[in-house]
């Protein structure tokens, strides 16, 4: 078993955060010192607060594990964990390294999903500047899963992708 908790490698939550609650509080000073319509400021820094809390428990608060499971029958899984700082995890993404049919490098040109493709996004980061994109074709039908694997994690992936394209 070979586990792995990705860490993030740019401040852009922080920075999204930090612009956003500093405009919802702009917006909550602004309705007590306007006389009329105060509820207009108030309902816009309400709104400001949702982006801030969706993005905090999704990129600041939020971690992940990758974990490599040897089954009884010698199949390898990559399963993906998610926790909130405390022991208690949860499953969310289990596949079979023969499931993955390609591995490639986060670049400009596949930032985002090919059309008509589901991407699962396991990096713990907003806007990544480096990651992993593997196309898993399973039961389910094909997927795309983005990861921020170490080296090691990495090698073992890509490994398997080109085991399943040379098949």
């Amino acid at each position: 078993m070979y586990d792995y908790k990705p860490t993030r490698t740019n401040a852009n939550a922080k920075i999204a955060v930090t612009i956003l609650l500093a405009a919802a509080v702009i917006a909550f000073v602004g309705s007590g010192l306007v006389p009329k319509y105060p509820s207009i400021l108030q309902c816009i820094g309400l709104c400001l607060l949702i982006p801030v809390i969706q993005i905090t428990t999704r990129y600041l608060i939020l971690q992940y594990l990758y974990r490599l499971r040897t089954q009884d029958d010698g199949s390898v899984d990559l399963d993906v964990y998610t926790y909130r700082g405390g022991s208690r995890m949860q499953l969310v993404c289990r596949v079979g390294l023969s499931e993955i049919t390609a591995a490639a490098p986060l670049t400009d040109a596949n930032r985002r999903p090919p059309k008509g493709l589901r991407r699962y996004n396991y990096h713990p980061d907003i806007k990544p500047g480096e990651g992993l994109v593997l196309s898993i074709t399973n039961g389910d039908g094909d997927c795309e899963l983005l990861l921020a694997p170490d080296a090691y994690l990495r090698e073992v992936l890509q490994a398997a992708a080109s085991r399943a394209a040379g098949q």
